[in-house]
This record gives C-alpha cells, sequence and structure tokens, in this order.
C-alpha cells in the first residue's frame, strides 16, 4: 500500500531541505476530513440556534456525537501506532547516515548529493545531535572531523565538500540523532494528544449547550 509522503522542509542559515518523509495518512487525513465536518455541522448548528428548529438541533447533536467516537478512535489508533511512526523516521535518517557516512569517513563512495550532504547536516543543526547515536559514530578509519552539522557553530551554509570539518570538542552536539528524534517526537505526539482531547471537550460542551437550547424552545413552546 503506497501511503502519501508528507515532505518535511527543514530551514537553516537560509537553506531549504526537504525529502524527510514520514507517512502521516492514518491520522492527518482523517482529522483534515473531520475538520470539514465539524465546520459543516457548525453551521447546522448555529442555524438550528438561530432559527429555533429542534431538528437541525437534533442533527447537530448526532453528528457531533460521531464526530467525537471518530476523533477517539483516531486518538486510539495514533497512540498504537506512534511505534511505527517513528521506526519509519528512524530507518530514514539512518539510511541518510550510512550514506553520508561511506562518502565521508569510509570513502567507499565517491560523491555524494549536495541535498544529502545538506539534509544530513541541517537535521543534526535543527535537532542539535550529532552521529545516529553519539558522535563518536563519525569517528572511524582514523579520521579526527565531524560533519559541520555536528558542529554548535556551523552558520548552516558553508561547508568542506569532504562532508567534514575541524570543530572542537567543546562544541560537538553531545547527544546522537536516534534519541533526539525520539524525544521530538514523543513531544510532538503530546501535543496532538492534548489538542485532540481539547478539541473533544470544545465539542462535548457544544453538545450539552444543543441539550440546553432545545429544551429551552420545548418550554417555551
Amino acid at each position: 500500500k503506497q501511503w502519501y509522503q508528507r515532505r518535511v522542509a527543514i530551514t537553516a542559515g537560509g537553506t531549504d531541505m526537504e525529502n524527510y518523509s514520514v507517512s502521516v495518512d492514518p491520522v492527518v487525513i482523517p482529522m483534515m476530513v473531520m475538520g470539514g465536518i465539524l465546520l459543516l455541522v457548525g453551521l447546522i448548528g448555529c442555524a438550528g440556534a438561530c432559527s429555533g428548529k429542534g431538528g437541525l438541533l437534533n442533527v447537530y447533536f448526532v453528528i457531533i456525537g460521531l464526530v467525537v467516537i471518530a476523533e477517539l478512535v483516531v486518538l486510539i489508533y495514533g497512540y498504537i501506532k506512534k511505534d511505527d511512526v517513528k521506526e519509519a523516521m528512524e530507518d530514514g535518517v539512518t539510511q541518510l547516515f550510512i550514506e553520508y557516512y561511506s562518502f565521508a569517513v569510509e570513502k567507499n563512495i565517491t560523491s555524494l548529493s549536495e541535498d544529502k550532504i545538506l539534509a544530513v547536516n541541517s537535521f543534526q543543526r535543527v535537532l542539535g545531535c550529532c552521529g545516529i547515536d553519539k558522535p563518536s559514530y563519525w569517528l572511524a578509519n582514523k579520521n579526527t572531523k565531524y560533519p559541520p552539522g555536528c558542529c554548535a557553530t556551523w552558520d548552516g551554509e558553508n561547508y568542506d565538500k569532504t562532508g567534514l570539518q575541524d570543530c572542537p570538542e567543546a562544541k560537538v552536539y553531545k547527544v546522537g540523532c536516534r534519541e533526539q528524534t525520539n524525544s521530538v517526537l514523543n513531544d510532538l505526539g503530546i501535543i496532538i494528544i492534548i489538542i485532540i482531547l481539547a478539541v473533544i471537550v470544545f465539542e462535548i460542551f457544544c453538545m450539552i449547550a444543543a441539550c440546553i437550547a432545545k429544551k429551552n424552545d420545548y418550554l417555551s413552546a
């Protein structure tokens, strides 16, 4: 099954990097669909409240209830699949680092595209990390230099064509990129959960308001 691939642009020193792909279909597309449904439902609820028609309020209440259930399903599904998203991103980043390592450290390949060189270095610079698991990942084959993205003083633009440069140990990021990636994804997941829960709570209040409005209409009839 081919999933839509979202391109994530990383801007570092004025350079836009693409081709960081993570499958986001399971969560993003359902949420986009629900956003469109909520807009339509909101219009129905507004029309019902303004016109005093109980039928529209009934429709509004039922649809909001179904949307809340759907959002809970998406939330649970996203939580279950979070490890798959992490694994997909880790695999993509690891493969990119391996290619860079083969070019810059092992010298097994004679050239590497500028996009990939900037991708690895921008990734390390943005996340404040170095190497897959630790900075010493790059120190092999008697190599004593680091990719420029490992150095806190790198400006995000200029780099040696070999893909490596001298960097004082005090300026080298100490955390591995795998650890930083997991940390960022965990933080992002928490933010998404909080947002969805906040939306659900708001929708429940909307359902309560619809019930009150319908009751008032019934009593005033």
